[in-house]
């Protein structure tokens, strides 16, 4: 039997460890009271609801079904608000991590003229500050016929992005021997990328698109502006507030908000240890 190390703990330590996992125990409790109470919301009455919000009376289960009936942004019902955000939350993220990727690939694995002059623009890119350009971003967007079109999609090819340096940070690190043999075996630039490199990468690279698809889903300003016709969840979620409002009804938004929150949780209960995890490099170093 091997013998454990015992790791021995002085006074203050143990105190600090206490005192660290109450707060951690606090700050966990606080994110599920809060998911629990927008689930539980969502089973009361209008009434009781704004009677009394932190309350406790009767659930009715049909709120959620009443969410599918009302919510609508723009003429489109909730089915088709759903579909618009998973076609440019997954398909936006997923080509945006794939470009990013042959992006930081090529500017890390391939010395070239202007391969650090690249490297540098992205930082400057990610650095200055974005606003003030959302007029030229829609007239651009406008001249292109992207507006309030599926070729929106388009606009996640582009690479210059934070995701940029932590795809290059990882590409500068690998050794570039797998390359080597896999072209003493006849593979081309292509064949190397995608057999040999980019699979190496899964980890790292599926990390980002689960960030980076939390993201997009969530994110309804710029749907709200360059889809005005083809609205996406967030976007109804957005409106609908405004419309529930008015109307008294905050236990069917209550249970709008909870039914938006589900594929984003259960991805990510399902990929947390992905996120959590260390990134591994594989078993040859530079």
């Amino acid at each position: 039997m091997k013998n454990k190390l015992k790791i021995h703990k002085t006074p203050a330590e143990t105190v600090l460890y206490c005192i660290v996992f109450v707060v951690f125990c606090v700050f966990a409790f606080s994110y599920v009271y809060m998911l629990f109470w927008c689930v539980y919301s969502g089973m009361r009455s209008a009434d009781e609801v704004a009677a009394n919000p932190f309350g406790f009376s009767a659930i009715r289960l049909g709120n959620y079904i009443d969410v599918f009936r009302e919510m609508n942004a723009n003429g489109a019902d909730f089915m088709t608000l759903l579909g618009n955000s998973l076609y440019f939350s997954l398909l936006g993220a997923g080509l945006n991590i794939l470009v990013t990727s042959m992006f930081a690939y090529v500017v890390a694995k391939y010395k070239f003229f202007g391969s650090r002059f690249i490297y540098m623009l992205v930082i400057v890119v990610i650095t200055l500050p974005i606003f003030g350009s959302g007029s030229a971003m829609y007239r651009l967007l406008y001249k292109l016929k992207f507006l309030n079109s599926r070729l929106m999609i388009l606009t996640s090819l582009g690479g210059f992005s934070m995701n940029f340096l932590y795809m290059h940070a990882f590409y500068s690190s690998m050794s570039w021997s797998y390359a080597e043999a896999a072209e003493i075996d006849g593979a081309n630039d292509w064949q190397i990328y995608f057999r040999v490199m980019f699979p190496q990468s899964v980890t790292m690279a599926g990390s980002l698109f689960v960030l980076l698809w939390m993201t997009e889903w969530n994110s309804y300003g710029s749907a709200l502006i360059y889809l005005p016709k083809m609205p996406t969840l967030a976007v109804g979620i957005y409106q609908f507030r405004t419309q529930m409002m008015y109307d008294s009804k905050m236990n069917i938004l209550y249970a709008a908000c909870a039914i938006s929150l589900l594929p984003p949780l259960i991805l990510f209960v399902s990929c947390n240890n992905a996120l959590m995890s260390n990134v591994s490099l594989g078993g040859i170093k530079e």
